[in-house]
């Protein structure tokens, strides 16, 4: 909206919790994501028009007079709606990620003025493979998304979850799975679309537009950075050497804009002929990469000089390469201290919870674990070309040059935004914060020192046996 004549925008937005769509529209434009534009544009809200609908209902729940109001004005469509929980039932898993996609499919072959179709996938829809190039993989599924949606209809959801092992084989969950499978959709249905494929990493906060470390969820890697934040995770599987394959939310919605484009001005003699569609991979460079190591101890670093209020414990972690390792730290350095915990919150008459809580937090950890012990490559061959194609003037707007971005700069910047955006907490609780973090720091020394201790003695004594 800011840097754009867009004349206006479609959102296909669904009630939730009571609230409506228009409410929910105007509760995100009120957000500080959107104080920028409210300056520079004050009717900008205006251009948003709001779609009733639902990405698991048939035809995305669309209203046939909404349809119809599609089919003649949209000019490009941009498709980001998808379930991104990795344990999704299986059959739920497909309603939302593949047959969505095909209902929009259809719908786009309608739109006569369509000039650009932006999918957004995942990095990780070919995670089968060790080398992850820029083309669609139908050989990896060993089934095709029409085959699949048609056991779904004739199975139901019950033994359609009961064939979920079956199905998604050599994938590490439905999320995946089902995202490989919307690929391959497009492959086989696309007919002569203008259709491209913008396959992003892990996306975290904002690196700069329109505001640096900005975030509003707890999905994915930024869970991770939060429980490490707070204390609360201690010990966790990881690789210190591994890259981790993390992109700015800014970029990526620059990215995406600059796919659209690209698409759209393909010569139209080109656009009458059936290809396949041009794929971006996005994820970091070569050569301006992130470890698991890096990420951990910046975490940490920053966590110590913008504590949350909340704290649970000083902010420290351990990287170990085994899960059996990982799960016997964890009894003493997760469980026992939150067992001790309960025992002082029911002393004191106040509701248990945190051993329920580690237990939750070693759940969703566990479904990480895949990415967190595998390898990847990837080519960028598309996406470093698109970069190099942009004027100036654009790579200035619609930056999503990875290469260029400061990690150490970053991840301040995420860490503080996780304290500001994410739990809203103002700076003026940042004095009592420090101070709890000194109390965590004098507990955390001393019982590492007691440990040391400990350890040294039960050493003495061993040696003192054998002599």
């Amino acid at each position: 909206m800011r840097k754009t004549e867009v004349k206006c925008i479609y959102m296909l937005i669904r009630a939730k919790r009571n609230i409506t769509a228009e409410e929910r529209i105007k509760k995100i434009l009120a957000g500080q994501l959107f104080t920028k534009v409210r300056k520079l544009k004050p009717n900008a809200h205006q251009l948003i028009t709001p779609i009733h609908g639902d990405c698991a209902q048939p035809n995305l729940g669309i209203s046939e007079e909404d349809r119809k109001i599609l089919i003649a004005n949209v000019d490009v469509v941009i498709h980001c709606a998808a379930t991104i929980r990795f344990n999704e039932p299986l059959f739920d898993a497909l309603l939302i990620n593949v047959v969505a996609m095909r209902d929009l499919l259809e719908m786009a072959k309608e739109m006569r003025q369509l000039k650009s179709f932006v999918h957004i996938s995942t990095a990780f829809s070919n995670c089968v493979l060790p080398h992850i190039e820029e083309h669609v993989h139908p050989e990896i599924l060993g089934i095709s998304a029409r085959k699949t949606l048609e056991i779904a209809t004739l199975l139901g959801p019950e033994l359609t979850n009961s064939l979920t092992v079956n199905l998604v084989r050599s994938f590490p969950n439905t999320y995946t799975f089902t995202k490989a499978l919307a690929e391959e959709l497009i492959l086989s249905e696309r007919d002569n679309l203008p259709i491209c494929i913008m396959r992003p990493g892990i996306i975290t906060s904002t690196y700069a537009e329109p505001l640096p470390g900005w975030i509003d969820n707890f999905y994915g890697a930024v869970g991770t950075l939060m429980a490490v934040a707070r204390g609360s995770l201690r010990v966790l599987f990881g690789h210190n050497h591994h890259p981790i394959f993390l992109v700015p939310v800014d970029f990526c919605a620059n990215l995406i804009l600059a796919c659209g484009y690209s698409t759209g001005h393909v010569e139209d003699v080109d656009k009458k002929t059936v290809r396949e569609p041009t794929v971006y991979n996005f994820v970091p460079t070569d050569g301006n990469q992130i470890t698991q190591g890096e990420l951990l101890r910046y975490t940490a670093r920053y966590a110590k000089e913008r504590p949350f209020s909340n704290l649970l414990w000083y902010p420290f972690v351990m990287a170990v390469g085994s899960v059996r390792l990982e799960k016997f730290l964890g009894i003493l350095l997760h469980l026992l201290p939150a067992f001790i915990h309960d025992i002082w919150l029911r002393f004191q008459g106040k509701k248990t919870r945190t051993v329920r809580m580690f237990k939750k937090q070693e759940q969703f950890l566990s479904v990480l674990n895949y990415f967190k012990a595998n390898l990847w490559t990837f080519d960028l061959a598309n996406t470093q070309h698109l970069w190099n194609r942009l004027s100036t003037e654009d790579q200035v707007n619609f930056a999503f040059n990875m290469s260029a971005v400061n990690w150490q700069h970053y991840f301040r910047d995420m860490i503080f935004g996780l304290r500001q955006y994410l739990v809203a907490e103002e700076d003026a609780t940042l004095p009592k914060a420090l101070k709890r973090l000194q109390i965590f720091k004098w507990a955390h020394r001393s019982i590492l020192i007691l440990l040391a201790v400990g350890l040294l003695l039960c050493i003495r004594v061993i040696i003192s046996y054998f002599k």
